[in-house]
C-alpha cells in the first residue's frame, strides 16, 4: 500500500488539470496495473483500503474508508469493470448499485469504466448515487497531483510490460495469439437485429443492421453494413454502403460514414459524419483477429478459459 505524499486537499478524484499522462496510455493499461493505480490514488487521497477481490473476468473490487480520522466516516465500494467490458452500460451500473445496497453499513459505490459510460449509464449512475469514473477523470486526478507525485505514480505504473494484460487467475502475463476470430463474420449475415441493450465486443459486418426502439447498443469495433436503421440508441464507428436511417427519437453517437442519411424529425446524431463517394472494399473479407490467452501451463482449467479481446 502506498503512503500519501502530503495531506490531501480533497477526498477521491481531483478535478484540476496538469501534464504527464495520456488517455491512450490509461486505456491501454493492464487491468491489474489499473487496479493498483486506483488503490494508489485512493491512498494518496487519505483513504484506508481493504484487500482487493479479483474475479476470473478481471473484475476488481475493494472497500474504501474515506476520511477515516473524522467522525463522519464514509464507506465506499470501488469496482473496476472487467477487461472485455472496459466501458459501462446502464445494466452494469444497475447491477453494481444493487450489490452496493446489499452492504449493511451505509456505503456508496464508485464504478470505474476506463472506456467511458454511455449517456444512459451516466443517468443510471446518478439515480443510484454511483460515482462514475472513466479514464478522462483518472487523467484529471493524476494531472492534479504535485509533479513529483505524478511522476512517481507514472514510474511505478508504466514499469515493465504495463500494456500486456495479466491472467486474473494466476496473475502471469497473457500471450498474444493470432488466429481467426471465433466471433468474426466469415460471410455476410443478411440481417442483424438488436432487440435489447448490450455491448457488442466483436467486429460487425452484415447486409442490414437494425437497433430497435428503447435499446442502447454500444459497438466496441467498427460496424460495416449495406443498410443501417437505428430506432433506439447506438454508439460506435459506422460505415454504411447505402442509406443510414435514424428514426424519430433515435440517437447515434460516434463517427459515421454513409452513402446517404435519413434523419427523421426528433432524431439526434452526435459526432462526425461524412458522405461516402466511390467504391469501398468488399465486405466479404474474413476478419482475422488476435486475442490474449493464458498459456502458463499450470493446468488450472480456469486459466485455460481466459480469453481477452484486444483493446
Amino acid at each position: 500500500m502506498l503512503e500519501p505524499f502530503m495531506p490531501p486537499t480533497q477526498t477521491g478524484f481531483s478535478q484540476r488539470t496538469g501534464e504527464g499522462w495520456s488517455l491512450e496510455m490509461l486505456l491501454g493499461l493492464d487491468w491489474l496495473r489499473m487496479g493498483e493505480l486506483l488503490r494508489a490514488i485512493a491512498v494518496n487521497g487519505g483513504c484506508e483500503l481493504g484487500p482487493s477481490r479479483v474475479q476470473p473476468d478481471s473484475t476488481i473490487e475493494f472497500a474504501m474508508l474515506e476520511k477515516p480520522r473524522e467522525k463522519q466516516q464514509r464507506r465506499a465500494l470501488v469496482k473496476l469493470s472487467p477487461w472485455n467490458q472496459w466501458g459501462a452500460t446502464p445494466e452494469t451500473v444497475l447491477a453494481f448499485a444493487q450489490n452496493v445496497k446489499r452492504i449493511r453499513e451505509n456505503c456508496r459505490g464508485v464504478l470505474v469504466a476506463p472506456d467511458g459510460f454511455s449517456a444512459a449509464a451516466v443517468t443510471t449512475a446518478a439515480e443510484h448515487n454511483i460515482e462514475a469514473v472513466d479514464a478522462a477523470k483518472l487523467l484529471t486526478a493524476l494531472q492534479a497531483m504535485r509533479p513529483e507525485q505524478s511522476d512517481f505514480f507514472f514510474t511505478i505504473t508504466t514499469g515493465g510490460e504495463y500494456s500486456i494484460p495479466s491472467c486474473p487467475v494466476c496473475l502471469k502475463k497473457l500471450t498474444r495469439i493470432d488466429q481467426p476470430s471465433t466471433r468474426a463474420m466469415r460471410g455476410i449475415p443478411s440481417e442483424l437485429v438488436y432487440q435489447s441493450t448490450t455491448v457488442v465486443p466483436e467486429v460487425v459486418v452484415c447486409e442490414r443492421l437494425e437497433v430497435l426502439r428503447d435499446c442502447e447498443v454500444t459497438f466496441l469495433h467498427e460496424v460495416r453494413a449495406r443498410q443501417i436503421n437505428i430506432a433506439g440508441h447506438a454508439s460506435g464507428d459506422f460505415v454504411c454502403e447505402g442509406a443510414l436511417t435514424l428514426e424519430s427519437g433515435a440517437s447515434l453517437s460516434g463517427t459515421v460514414a454513409a452513402r446517404s442519411f435519413n434523419v427523421r424529425q426528433g432524431a439526434e446524431m452526435l459526432g462526425q459524419m461524412r458522405i461516402i463517394e466511390g467504391a469501398l472494399d468488399s465486405l466479404t473479407v474474413p476478419a482475422v483477429s488476435w486475442f490474449w490467452r493464458c498459456q502458463n501451463g499450470s493446468g488450472n482449467p480456469l486459466c485455460n478459459a481466459v480469453l481477452f479481446e484486444p483493446h
